[in-house]
């Protein structure tokens, strides 16, 4: 895929990807090697589109031997050609894997309902502030103790105030240093027993992220269900 070669859509045919959309080799074999260690019996993703995360998150279950992984879009077939969906079978993993085809906040809700939880929950939907938000509250109650909510583009000013949000006011999770600046990882520590008034102003203290350096043009990055991604 990241050679830019066309891929199977649930069409039956092959597409031309856009070259934008997409998760950086560094940043994907960093989340593999996180599966890898803390050996996740069930993951989540909102956020599927051309299946880049997806493959990493496979292929640490392939090598685990030991894992399912649910993936969320609602554009999967009306803006990706359903390639995202496609990866699983043509990497014989399709036993691992569930697609649904729903808003997240919709599935999110329903799988509270049914009390599912998921080990490692990765969030790279809208990258709309409150979407992020809303991502992330429901998220947590699908989280077990132990378990872990990692959120993709930290170069956006959305991404980086919802966890600033999260550090100053969520204290039943902490914050995991990551190796991937684009990356912000929660792990769950403890029951969320804040009051019902409970408020915490909130910073965006990630600065390193607006240097220069990450300053990305209007040609670096394309709008879809995955939102915005960090291009090379």
């Amino acid at each position: 895929m990241y050679n830019g070669e066309p891929q199977l859509g649930s069409d039956g045919k092959r597409h031309t990807l856009d070259g934008k959309t997409l998760i950086v080799p560094k940043q994907g074999m960093w989340m593999y090697e996180f599966c890898r260690e803390r050996k996740p019996t069930k993951t989540l993703e909102i956020g599927l589109a051309y299946g880049y995360s997806t493959l990493y998150f496979l292929a640490a279950i392939r090598e685990n031997c030991l894992g399912h992984h649910t993936s969320i879009d609602p554009f999967q077939n009306e803006k990706w050609h359903g390639i995202g969906s496609c990866q699983p079978r043509s990497l014989g993993a399709s036993d691992s894997f569930r697609f649904i085809e729903e808003k997240a906040v919709t599935a999110l809700v329903q799988f509270a309902a049914r009390r599912e939880t998921f080990d490692v929950i990765f969030i790279d939907g809208s990258h709309r502030f409150d979407d992020v938000f809303v991502d992330f509250t429901l998220s947590a109650e699908l989280c077990p103790p132990g378990g872990c909510i990692l959120l993709d583009d930290m170069w956006m000013p959305s991404i980086r105030n919802a966890v600033a949000f999260i550090s100053s006011n969520r204290k039943d999770f902490e914050e995991i240093k990551t190796p991937v600046s684009n990356i912000a990882a929660f792990r769950r520590i403890g029951k969320d027993t804040r009051k019902w008034d409970h408020y915490v102003e909130f910073f965006d203290t990630h600065h390193s992220l607006r240097s220069p350096r990450r300053r990305l043009t209007q040609a670096s990055f394309r709008r879809g269900s995955n939102s915005y991604h960090l291009i090379g």
